[in-house]
């Protein structure tokens, strides 16, 4: 089973793998603020109304920005018993 590490990435040790079968495992993106950066981009395209201008754009971001904040804070306090 390939674990799909960054050390496997080579064509010639990709194309090894894919000739003998050896399956190769999906993982999640573990790195959080790639995470984060979805999350935002996903808010953002849910918006009902398009950004006009920059500003409106920064408006609707650092709006949805502090959502996610505040979600997570009160994750956090709920985790720690607060």
């Amino acid at each position: 089973m390939d674990d799909n590490a960054p050390a496997h990435p080579g064509r010639i040790i990709r194309e090894r793998l894919l000739e003998t079968g050896v399956p190769r495992m999906e993982w999640p993106d573990l790195n959080p603020i790639e995470t984060l950066w979805d999350q935002l981009s996903r808010r953002a395209d849910a918006c009902n109304s398009v950004p006009q201008n920059f500003n409106d754009l920064r408006a609707a971001l650092q709006e949805e920005w502090d959502a996610i904040l505040n979600v997570s804070e009160g994750y956090i306090k709920i985790k720690k018993g607060l």
